[in-house]
């Protein structure tokens, strides 16, 4: 009988008339065998096959400290854009039509930053105690008590306690951000949800004492959530609500977790581990709230008015407010200032840009003051790493590394090139200087260039979590 499925006379190796004879033929190589050990057939594109061993393993053991170091590393540099945007002033960011919240923004941000030059050190020492969170007494205990202890379930409770009492200390603001939140949603609905809106809002207790959240919880948990649920589910609004009902939860979550009843709990938990009755003695869970009287939690909450304005200034122009053309430039500050506060960067950064005398400067500073210089008879020596980099107007970028103890400081400046000819004068300046704040040089190298690009390749401490276990979710 014919073969009625050949309409043509086929040419070989061009069809599959020879698959009988050889079992091999005709399959091509995307065709994945069956798993079977006992069975050895063939090579194919199975991504378990143990081809490309080494791109398999990089797709396995990717992880978000890996996004996070390659991000740090590629990312455009703060110092950079900063100071493209300072150093022109507040006449280019004013330009044209604007608002005169936004103006007064840019106006009140661009004076705080002058001052004197014997103000600077004073100011200095202000933004780094601020940019610490936990300092005192009982977090210094509670750092000892983490160094010394083997116990993994000591060391949840420690972080579940500091950071319940982080956001209570913070309570005050989270609450205005979810009044902040709530209040913008007025304006993706309807004026007759706006102002039921309007109407629940005005029940929010924005004057509550940090830790007593019950009142507000009970409301925004018990009517503002469902309410705005009912809407989205009847309007099927799937757009920027949503969105900010998902940052809603975020922030509820937040100051509900910042109760002080539950911090109380937290520390009365602690206080069954011998690891922590060995620095807190017998302190219970009631002394520890006659103390939570007396804290300042402003202060606690590492509040700061100086950059209160710093991040109401970039946060208007990145949402527009100095011009679209700016947008993009605020959006890459943002971008790497909340990148340098990630969980993963183990260091303290600083960013101040300053007006001394007329003369604009942007620094950017990264501080590891816990770092381990060797041992000595009496234990490990501790001294302090600074990698710090600041753009001078008319002068250029300075970038300097600076390795500082028992007052004794090893210092490696990189200067822009076009100044060689000015070394020994900038070698004179960094002399008079240390010898000002009596600071003993065991070193001081001068040298023209670019220097280190990236604090990674500052601080080794920054990629020592490649050595553990970190898993993607």
């Amino acid at each position: 009988m014919a073969d009625i499925l050949k309409v043509t006379t086929p040419m070989s190796g061009y069809d599959n008339s020879t698959i009988k004879n050889s079992p091999q033929a005709g399959q091509g190589t995307n065709i994945q065998n069956p798993v079977d050990p006992s069975i050895v057939t063939r090579g194919d594109n199975r991504s378990d096959s143990g081809g490309n061993t080494e791109q398999q393993l990089a797709f396995q053991y990717g992880s978000n400290f890996g996004t996070f170091l390659n991000t740090i590393k590629k990312l455009p540099e703060l110092s950079k854009l900063f100071s493209d945007m300072f150093f022109q002033g507040e006449d280019m960011l004013a330009g044209g039509v604007m608002s005169d919240n936004a103006a007064g923004k840019i106006a009140a941000f661009f004076k705080a930053t002058q001052m004197q030059e014997d103000e600077i050190a004073g100011f200095l020492k202000e933004q780094a105690e601020s940019s610490v969170r936990m300092s005192g007494g009982i977090f210094d205990q509670l750092r000892k008590v983490m160094a010394e202890t083997n116990s993994v379930d000591l060391k949840t409770d420690v972080l579940n306690f500091i950071r319940k009492f982080n956001d209570m200390s913070s309570g005050k603001h989270i609450l205005h951000d979810i009044f902040n939140t709530v209040n913008d949603m007025k304006g993706y609905v309807f004026k007759k949800t706006a102002d039921q809106i309007e109407e629940l809002l005005n029940n929010l207790n924005l004057s509550a004492a940090a830790g007593n959240t019950d009142e507000n919880s009970e409301l925004l948990k018990g009517k503002i959530l469902p309410f705005l649920g009912r809407y989205i589910a009847a309007n099927h609004d799937m757009g920027t609500l949503r969105d900010k009902i998902s940052l809603l939860t975020i922030l509820m979550a937040r100051y509900e977790n910042g109760n002080r009843q539950d911090v109380l709990q937290a520390f009365s938990r602690l206080t069954g581990y011998q690891g922590f009755r060995k620095y807190f003695g017998n302190t219970t869970a009631e002394q520890f709230g006659e103390l939570l009287n007396q804290v300042d939690m402003d202060q606690a909450a590492g509040r700061n008015e100086w950059s209160d304005k710093l991040i109401d200034f970039m946060k208007m122009g990145a949402e527009g407010g100095t011009g679209l053309e700016n947008k993009q430039m605020f959006q890459n500050l943002l971008q790497s200032m909340v990148l340098n506060e990630s969980v993963y960067m183990p260091i303290l950064h600083l960013a101040l840009p300053l007006n001394i005398n007329g003369k604009k400067l942007f620094t950017e500073m990264w501080i590891d003051p816990d770092e381990e210089g060797g041992s000595t008879e009496a234990g490990v020596k501790k001294v302090t790493r600074i990698f710090a980099k600041f753009n001078i107007m008319e002068l250029g970028q300075f970038k300097l590394l600076l390795l500082y103890g028992d007052n004794t400081a090893s210092v490696h400046l990189y200067y822009p090139e076009r100044l060689q000819k000015s070394e020994v004068n900038i070698e004179k300046g960094m002399k008079g200087i240390l010898d000002k704040y009596r600071i003993k040089t065991n070193q001081l190298v001068l040298q023209a260039g670019e220097g280190p690009s990236s604090p990674v390749s500052v601080f080794p401490k920054i990629q020592e979590r490649k050595n553990n276990v970190d898993v993607t979710i």
